[in-house]
């Protein structure tokens, strides 16, 4: 159970792992063959199991810039768990969202809602037909907008029959259809705000509707992992992201055919941005990490990003980013061969 001739040294090692610092490293060298890698896996592995172990890590999309993706913290051993508890939720909102929207009580509200609306428009179309008919005039729809044209006899008159006016006859009904025109683009312009005010009215129902379906299930997430304020920030970014893009849930089909030479097709693409990149994931592990990493390359040490050839393109996205050693020791020890890192230029 003891290094045999190798007090001094093994003195060192652990006056080193007890500096609790940054900066601190320890660089052992010796007559090869003498187990210098072994004697040291173990005293700092002995050392690492004293120590409380290390979250894990996740990464997700940054719903603001998704150039920039985000890492968060995950409790010991929950990164998978957590990753499988996010696919199922967004997996029942593909199932629960088109079911709340396609209710009675939802399509009821909705048809209230138009109803209402329609009324006033039909309320400012028969004010502007009274207000025609007093003038004399009709108001007929074009392809390209509204036109007037001048009665007589209740019918339409013809331009022969104007021209036949008197000329105090003819300015007084210029002059009617002008103020005719202001009255119906000024009534036109109403009834944009009416159709705008619609569609914010129907888009706040559907943001209620939706927040209500994804609320149930998002706080029994939220509670889960309530000591976590990474989770739970990251879960408040995918509630906000979904009531945004409801759409996506209910107007999708996301069983459409299969992606076409590699690319995702539009409901996956949707989706996709929800899902959880495990990077570091400590289950079973006890005490700090202790990772010896025996080829240490750029990517075996830093991590690396995967791309996919799509359409002669390679793409990329937060879910193909790996982790490396460094990321994997973090909260630990990094055990490296000096030499194989001096090798490489761009690890040192």
């Amino acid at each position: 159970d003891e290094v045999i001739g190798q007090t001094r040294a093994v003195q060192a090692i652990e006056f080193g792992l007890n500096m609790d610092s940054p900066g601190y490293n320890i660089f052992v060298t010796g007559i090869e063959g003498t187990g210098k890698s072994t004697i040291v896996q173990d005293i700092v592995g002995q050392h690492a199991k004293a120590l409380p172990p290390c979250c894990d890590w996740c990464m997700v999309n940054n719903f603001i810039d998704e150039f920039c993706p985000k890492t968060i913290s995950v409790p010991t051993g929950q990164a998978l768990k957590f990753k499988k508890q996010m696919g199922k939720f967004i997996e029942d909102l593909q199932n629960e969202l088109p079911k709340a929207f396609s209710s009675e009580s939802y399509q009821k509200k909705q048809s209230a809602l138009k109803e209402s609306y329609a009324d006033k428009q039909r309320t400012l179309f028969k004010k502007l037909d009274q207000s025609a008919a007093d003038r004399q005039i009709t108001i007929q729809k074009t392809q390209t907008g509204y036109q007037t044209i001048p009665l007589l006899d209740d019918k339409p008159m013809s331009q022969e029959a104007f021209q036949q006016l008197s000329e105090d006859q003819r300015a007084a009904i210029e002059e009617n259809i002008r103020a005719l025109q202001a009255e119906t683009e000024a009534t036109l312009r109403e009834i944009s705000k009416l159709g705008q005010a619609r569609r914010d009215q129907i888009e706040k129902l559907m943001a209620e509707v939706t927040l209500f379906v994804v609320r149930n299930r998002l706080d029994i997430l939220k509670s889960a992992y309530q000591d976590s304020k990474d989770i739970v920030s990251y879960l408040d970014q995918v509630q906000e992201a979904i009531v945004e893009n409801v759409n996506e849930f209910i107007a999708t089909d996301t069983k459409g055919s299969a992606p076409d030479m590699g690319r995702p097709s539009p409901a996956q693409s949707a989706f996709h941005r929800y899902q959880v990149n495990v990077l570091v994931d400590r289950k079973g592990e006890k005490g700090a990490p202790v990772i010896f990493e025996t080829n240490p390359t750029y990517n075996n040490l830093f991590g690396y990003i995967e791309k996919r050839a799509v359409m002669g393109t390679l793409m990329t996205d937060f879910t193909m980013v790996q982790a490396g050693s460094l990321l994997r020791a973090n909260g630990g020890y990094l055990l490296l061969d000096i030499e194989a890192v001096l090798k490489n230029s761009l690890v040192w």
